[in-house]
C-alpha cells in the first residue's frame, strides 16, 4: 500500500499543470447540452464541481463509490466508514430518484456487481461477501472470507479476491450463487485484487503481474509480469483484451495498455491517466480520469485499438468510480452521482 501511496502523488503532481491546460483548451469544443441543471445546482448547493458537461443525477449521498449500470436504473453503494451510511442505493438512470435496496451494519468495501436478480457487494472489513434483491430485502451472506474486496460474476458462481500483502498471500475464490462452500482457484498472491471472468477463465491482477486460471481449476499462468518499480493496476476486459493501467518504466507515471486475453505483448493505447481511478469499457472506447489540477480531474476517452485521447468533461472532482452504458458515462464524486453523454 506505501507503493501506491507514493505513486499516487507523483503521478498527480507530475501531470497536474499539463493536464489543466490540455482540460481546458478542449473543454471550450464539447456540448453543453447537459450542463444548464447541473451548474443551477452546484451553485445552489456551494458545491465546487467544474464539470461542463456532466448532470448531477442524484445527491447528496454519502460517499457513493462503486456504481453498476442496468436498464433504467443505476446501482450504486455508499459508506466506507463506520459512521457512515453503508448502503446499496438503486438510482433512475435518467430520473435520479433515489431507492435504498438495503443497509448493513457492515463497511462496505466500495464495489459490486450485477446478475439478472441480485446486486452483489463486499465488506473487507466485515470479511463478507452479500447480495441484496435488486428490488430490496435483508441482505444475505454470499461468502464468509478473509478481507473480500472485488468481484466479478459468471452464471453459476461470484468470483472475488481476498487482498493480502504478507503471508500465506491473497487468493482467488468463487462460491456458487445457488450456496455452497466456497473454492481456491489461486492462493499465495500477494496483493490479488482486480477480478475479470469470461467463458473460460478468471483473469486477476496480484503484486506480481496479470494472471489467468482455467475456471475448471489448474495451474495460474502469467501473462504479465509487474514489479515493486513496474507495477500493473485497475485491470478490465473486454471479449478479446484486457485493459489496465501500466507503469511507464520506473517514473510512477502510468499509461493505458491493453493485452490479449490468449498472452502476448502488451500495447499502450493512451499516455498518462490517473491510476488511482478505474477504467470502463464501452464497445468501442476505454474511459478513465486523468488529472486536470492537484484536485480535480478530466473525464476522457480513448479508442480501444489506440489513438488520440478525447476529453468527455473537464474538470471537476471525482472518486474514480465510472461505468458506461448505453450513450452515457455515469461517475461518483464525494457526494453525488452524474451523467454525462459519452
Amino acid at each position: 500500500m506505501s507503493v501506491r501511496k507514493l505513486w499516487i502523488g507523483i503521478a498527480v503532481g507530475a501531470v497536474g499543470l499539463g493536464s489543466l491546460l490540455w482540460a481546458r483548451s478542449k473543454d471550450t469544443t464539447q456540448s453543453s447540452s447537459a450542463n444548464a441543471g447541473s451548474s443551477a445546482q452546484g451553485k445552489a448547493s456551494g458545491d465546487k464541481a467544474g464539470w461542463a458537461r456532466a448532470h448531477r443525477l442524484a445527491s447528496p449521498l454519502d460517499h457513493p463509490k462503486g456504481v453498476a449500470i442496468e436498464g433504467d436504473y443505476a446501482y450504486v453503494v455508499t459508506g466506507g466508514s463506520a459512521k457512515a451510511d453503508n448502503a446499496v442505493l438503486r438510482i433512475g438512470a435518467t430520473s435520479g430518484a433515489v431507492e435504498t435496496l438495503v443497509k448493513v451494519p457492515q463497511i462496505l468495501s466500495g464495489e459490486l456487481a450485477l446478475d439478472d436478480k441480485y446486486v452483489y457487494f463486499s465488506s473487507e472489513s466485515g470479511n463478507a461477501v452479500l447480495r441484496v434483491s435488486k428490488i430490496g430485502g435483508p441482505a444475505v451472506v454470499v461468502a464468509e472470507a478473509v478481507r473480500p474486496i472485488y468481484l466479478a460474476l459468471d452464471d453459476t458462481h461470484v468470483y472475488f479476491s481476498t487482498f493480502l500483502t504478507q503471508a500465506p498471500g491473497g487468493a482467488l475464490l468463487r462460491v456458487p450463487k445457488a450456496g455452497g462452500p466456497s473454492e481456491v482457484l489461486v492462493d499465495g498472491q500477494a496483493g490479488v485484487d482486480q477480478v475479470v471472468v469470461d467463458g473460460e477463465a478468471a483473469y486477476f491482477r496480484s503484486n506480481s503481474g496479470i494472471w489467468r486460471v482455467p475456471k475448471a481449476g489448474g495451474k495460474a499462468e502469467c501473462l504479465l509480469t509487474a514489479s515493486p518499480s513496474h507495477n500493473v493496476d485497475r485491470l478490465t476486459g473486454d471479449s478479446t483484451h484486457l485493459y489496465f493501467f501500466q507503469e511507464i518504466g520506473s517514473t510512477g507515471k502510468y499509461a493505458i495498455a491493453r493485452l490479449p486475453k490468449r498472452g502476448g505483448s502488451p500495447e499502450t493505447i493512451a499516455p498518462q491517466a490517473n491510476p488511482t481511478a478505474r477504467l470502463a469499457l464501452s464497445d468501442t472506447h476505454v474511459y478513465y480520469f486523468r488529472a486536470a489540477s492537484l484536485n480535480d480531474d478530466a473525464l476522457v476517452k480513448v479508442a480501444k485499438a489506440s489513438g488520440s485521447p478525447e476529453l468527455v468533461d473537464g474538470a471537476g472532482y471525482s472518486t474514480g468510480y465510472l461505468a458506461v452504458a448505453g450513450g452515457d458515462v455515469y461517475f461518483t464524486d464525494v457526494n453525488s452521482l452524474f451523467r454525462v453523454p459519452k
